[in-house]
């Protein structure tokens, strides 16, 4: 049975969803938005400071889990502009090592929260 985790440093689940499930010895983190963990309202700064926050959530996702970024092995960029995505790479690339994780950038007409630029998963080795 996988394992959930949850961290305080990251906002609060607002849905039947884990923060990180670990399956067969890989971490699975949930698609972050620029959430703030305090209040669950996505940052102000436009997308640079939305990126920057969900890759700090995720980050604190994988602590929680006993990992960290630098073993992020598959990403998932959704964003509501292509446009965004030189940004998103460039603000991604602070949390990343090489060899850089496999990636996909998408672009959707909608994020489940209003103001929501980008929104990232990750799955990372435990």
């Amino acid at each position: 049975m996988p394992e959930h985790f949850h961290t305080s440093a990251a906002p609060t689940p607002n849905g039947n969803y884990s923060h990180v499930l670990k399956a067969g010895g890989l971490l699975h983190v949930c698609g972050w938005m620029g959430d703030v963990p305090e209040t669950g309202d996505i940052i102000e700064g436009g997308v640079e400071a939305q990126t920057d926050q969900a890759m700090k959530n995720i980050s604190s996702c994988l602590k929680a889990a006993g990992s960290d970024p630098s073993k992020i092995v598959r990403r998932r960029i959704y964003t509501l502009d292509m446009a965004y995505l030189p940004t998103i790479q460039e603000v991604t690339k602070r949390y990343l090592s090489e060899p850089w994780p496999v990636s996909t950038a998408v672009q959707v007409s909608g994020l489940a929260k209003k103001g929501a630029l980008v929104e990232i998963e990750v799955i990372a080795e435990a």
